[in-house]
């Protein structure tokens, strides 16, 4: 081979391999572009700004922590890699389904043993997780978010307001390090971030849950709810609902708020609005004297008797309220036209919507037959006939606490106080007065040597199934109370559902709680200066 042939093929060969490597490097090139997008795919995490919750008194109810995460494929891969990490000491801050949230990262070396435990490869990240310290406490209230923003609660229902950002971020790791791309000063700066405050008091509310789910269990009772209001300013200080759910945790049950989404027929709850829209009409005096003897009433060939087959007699109209007569409500319910006796339900709030923000603001319902009979009247004025939730009850009775001006429920701490004058300051005196009587001497006497006086009116009715009608042995027990009863601030709403067929009077069942909160409020008086 000539010299020339041989600087030739040199020369040719010199020209291919830049090619070659171009070729080559545009190959691993690719390849590493998949792996990127396999592992971008495999880490990469919707997260969206949200702003803190805080209750009255600034505690937090709901904030988002960056944790050092490890991501399994299914469950029993994170339970295997639980058992090796629990057994080296590791703290988990947090165990959901698929995820394991660390303390702190975790060593390669623990790492190679959670490995070979599981036979996989867990994906380690550091990932923000929205956590509710508080868990079921206020899991029906709070509700819970997810990468697609607030999904319960008042997660779904602020969820605009708690949005940081307008733009949600992704972030995802490098594949030759931690390092991570995206916006997260938002997340990194959240300490600084304005939260939204709830008129809530973690105290009262902690309280308040256990107290319910005491007296549920005592009852062997299906659920509950109970409220505490200011009955000054609307304040919600308290709502509590059992059965709850832990929010940290939320692939389970969810359950809803039975303070707010459920709607029951309130029973005797009623009996005071009657009495208060006959004194407001005219229709009756405050000194009137009600016969209400045989012990029962024939409306419409219906007979309606007194609770127990009693017979109260010739009552007093404060009476009708405090022995919470069926016979003598029904006699001035009557003295109502049909389209009265509605109007002064409406007046009281019942079968209007609530002004506050939740997701699903329902406003019961009402017998809306143009013309009445003297038995659906009768029905009415001892809440038959009309279903409302334990806020509009709330709502109804802050008139007798607040001289005749209703005030609107109100959870968040910025909304302005709504006030309605519906009754005069004598009337709601009157109705108070009847109020704090069924406590010293009515169907809520077993609370009369309370140290902290109460007013109230106890409710047993008959739960209605839709489908079924009025179920057998079935009851909603409530019980709406007013105190300090000498100078009234607070109101609680008491609500169990299905207590023992055997014990099941709201005097019974719901007013122990109040007893109890009401002694544990003024133990605490140190925290709000005007509670007693």
């Amino acid at each position: 081979m000539s010299k020339l042939r041989l600087l030739f093929i040199i020369f040719l060969v010199l020209l291919l391999i830049p090619g070659i490597r171009y070729y080559q490097l545009n190959q691993e090139r690719d390849l590493f572009l998949q792996a990127s997008d396999i592992r971008s795919i495999a880490t990469k995490i919707n997260i969206h700004p949200r702003k803190k919750i805080f209750d009255r008194n600034g505690i937090e109810l709901a904030t988002d922590i960056l944790r050092p995460t490890l991501l399994f494929k299914n469950e029993k891969e994170k339970e295997q890699a639980l058992t090796v990490l629990l057994n080296d000491s590791q703290d988990i801050f947090l165990n959901t389904k698929r995820r394991l949230y660390l303390e702190n990262k975790v060593s390669q070396k623990i790492l190679t043993k959670v490995q070979a435990a599981c036979s996989c490869a867990p994906i380690k990240e550091d990932t923000f997780k929205r956590y509710y310290p508080f868990g079921s406490i206020f899991g029906t209230v709070i509700g819970f978010s997810g990468t697609d923003g607030g999904l319960e609660g008042v997660e779904k229902v602020m969820d605009d307001s708690l949005i940081i950002d307008s733009k949600r971020s992704t972030y995802s790791k490098s594949l030759r390090g931690d390092k991570l791309y995206g916006n997260l000063d938002s997340y990194l700066n959240l300490e600084d971030s304005e939260g939204l405050s709830l008129t809530l008091d973690t105290n009262l509310q902690f309280k308040l849950f256990e107290e319910l789910k005491t007296a549920i269990s005592d009852s062997k009772a299906k659920g509950g709810s109970a409220v505490i209001m200011n009955a000054l300013t609307g304040d919600l200080l308290a709502m509590v609902s059992y059965p709850s759910f832990n929010p940290n945790n939320p692939q389970r049950v969810i359950e809803r708020n039975r303070a707010i989404d459920d709607f029951y027929e309130p029973g005797s709850l009623i009996k005071p609005i009657t009495v208060a829209g006959a004194i407001r009409l005219n229709l009756i005096e405050k000194n009137s004297m009600i016969d209400t003897n045989p012990g029962f009433i024939t409306l419409s060939n219906i007979k309606r008797s007194e609770a127990g087959g009693k017979n109260f007699g010739n009552i007093s109209l404060s009476e009708t309220i405090s022995k919470s007569s069926q016979v003598g409500i029904a006699k001035i319910s009557i003295r109502f036209t049909s389209d009265q006796i509605r109007e002064n339900l409406r007046i009281f709030g019942f079968g209007e919507y609530l002004n506050m923000s939740w997701l699903s603001n329902n406003s019961g319902i009402m017998i809306d037959a143009a013309k009445l009979y003297d038995i659906d009247k009768a029905s009415l004025g001892y809440g038959y006939g009309l279903t409302s939730n334990s806020l509009q009850l709330a709502r109804a009775y802050s008139a007798f606490a607040n001289e005749g001006v209703m005030i609107e429920p109100k959870l968040y701490l910025d909304d302005q106080i709504i006030r309605k004058r519906i009754l005069t300051k004598s009337n709601a005196n009157f109705i108070l007065d009847s109020l704090r009587m069924t406590v010293l001497d009515g169907t809520a006497s077993n609370l009369k040597d309370e140290e902290v006086q109460i007013a109230g009116k106890t409710g047993t009715s008959e739960k209605y199934i839709e489908g079924v009608g009025y179920a057998s042995e079935k009851y909603i027990s409530s019980f709406a109370s007013i105190f300090p009863a000498q100078t009234p601030k607070y109101i609680m709403i008491v609500s169990i559902d299905e207590p023992d067929p055997n014990r099941y009077f709201g005097g019974d069942v719901s007013a122990p709680v109040v007893a109890r909160i009401s002694k544990y409020m003024k133990r605490l008086k140190y925290l709000w200066k005007t509670l007693f």
